[in-house]
């Protein structure tokens, strides 16, 4: 009985020790797993880091809104998706990975490597990039009417001519092709000088499609032939094009090897560029930190 009261005295003290043991491993315990597995690294990118990002540009909006086209990408499930609208001179990758940017290297485009600036892992983020702060190239767009004239003989090199017609082995005399025009022509190659001579015989009164209408996304092309005394005169018909603030799509066409890019289209004529589509153009840039080496 006395062993047992005095057991029973100290059953209260034991239990308070025990609750305050449980209550300060509870507390180490949780300051372990908040400082290894809780707490975020709150370091910003800052002027020289180095820096790995996921990113999506496009023309006209950013990814995923109305009228957005992609020209890049680091994500494969973006590049690999065929139902994601594509720019003209899209190019599938092998691979696709993080894009290494270090700030202030001029390596990437100016204001895509300041809009890392004061972000930390994790974030994602947009930045619209405006003409004269993306891609540059020499030239202001142009406009023509949609009233040509076609030379009946045109002679481009060989590598203008394999550009256009991808899928025609030239040998040498003379060859039956459908020309970029969609009309009938002759085609000759001179390996003298390593030239092409195309001799357009186009009928009157018909009209004709543009050989790249079956493969184009973002419009077609018709020429219809108003004239074949000496040189080919031609109306050129542009339809089915998209439109975006401030004029269409960028329609790529490519009749002679000087490819040009349709911007708008009007009543009588077109606006175009010469320069490379990415260049002279809004950019659109969805981008994500990856990792920070400061």
């Amino acid at each position: 009985m006395t062993g047992e009261g005095i057991r029973k005295k100290r059953d209260p003290i034991f239990s308070v020790c025990f609750v305050v043991f449980v209550v300060a491993c509870v507390g180490v315990l949780g300051t372990y797993v908040d400082e290894h597995y809780i707490q975020t690294d709150d370091t910003k990118v800052a002027y020289g880091d180095k820096v790995m990002v996921d990113y999506t540009g496009a023309y006209y909006a950013y990814y995923g809104e109305d009228g957005a086209v992609v020209f890049d990408t680091s994500y494969a499930s973006i590049g690999d998706n065929d139902d994601i609208v594509k720019a003209n001179e899209w190019t599938s990758k092998s691979s696709y990975s993080d894009f290494e940017v270090t700030v202030g290297s001029g390596k990437a485009l100016e204001m895509f490597e300041n809009s890392l600036i004061g972000h930390k892992v994790g974030d994602k983020f947009k930045v619209e990039i405006p003409v004269g702060e993306g891609y540059l190239a020499p030239g202001e767009e142009q406009t023509a009417s949609k009233d040509i004239t076609v030379p009946r003989i045109q002679v481009l090199t060989k590598a203008q001519f394999d550009a256009i017609y991808e899928d025609i082995d030239l040998k040498s005399g003379q060859t039956a092709i459908t020309s970029a025009y969609g009309w009938p022509a002759t085609a000759t190659f001179n390996a003298n000088d390593n030239t092409v001579t195309i001799v357009n015989n186009p009928e009157n009164g018909e009209t004709y499609e543009y050989i790249e209408n079956e493969d184009s996304k973002f419009g077609k092309v018709t020429y219809s032939v108003t004239g074949t005394s000496g040189d080919i005169t031609a109306t050129m018909n542009i339809t089915d094009t998209t439109s975006v603030d401030g004029g269409i799509q960028m329609l790529k066409v490519d009749v002679d090897g000087n490819p040009i890019y349709i911007t708008s289209v009007s009543n009588d004529g077109y606006t175009y560029k010469t320069c490379e589509e990415k260049c002279n153009i809004t950019l659109y840039f969805e981008i994500e930190i990856v990792s920070i080496n400061a």
